[in-house]
């Protein structure tokens, strides 16, 4: 009988540099931080200065993204800009599959 070589013997070899970051990144928080602030940028970008001022991208829950809004009227004109901006969200953001924009009126800050 040939004597068994056991792989599992809490043994570990050196770790590669980028999966040593990503796991360091993954337990700070820093990578959702670092996503959320990605989102933010992208909604900045595809909504314009007028209507980014006066909103702030949520979170993105089953390809559709939360936008808050401060008042009724900036949520009507977003509404009418709605598929050119989720156009240019799916183009910056394509690994965050995002299939629908959700206008919520609230607090932005």
């Amino acid at each position: 009988m040939k004597p068994r070589r056991d792989d599992r013997s809490g043994q570990r070899g050196p770790q590669a540099m980028g999966d040593l970051v990503a796991g360091l990144m993954a337990r700070s928080g820093y990578a959702q931080v670092q996503s959320a602030d990605a989102l933010q940028e992208a909604w900045s970008k595809a909504a314009g200065d007028a209507f980014a001022a006066h909103s702030r991208a949520g979170n993105i829950n089953r390809g559709k993204l939360e936008v808050w809004v401060e008042n009724s009227a900036i949520s009507q004109a977003i509404s009418f800009q709605k598929r050119e901006i989720l156009k240019q969200l799916q183009t910056a953001l394509p690994d965050r599959r995002i299939e629908e924009i959700r206008i919520k009126v609230g607090r932005i800050n």
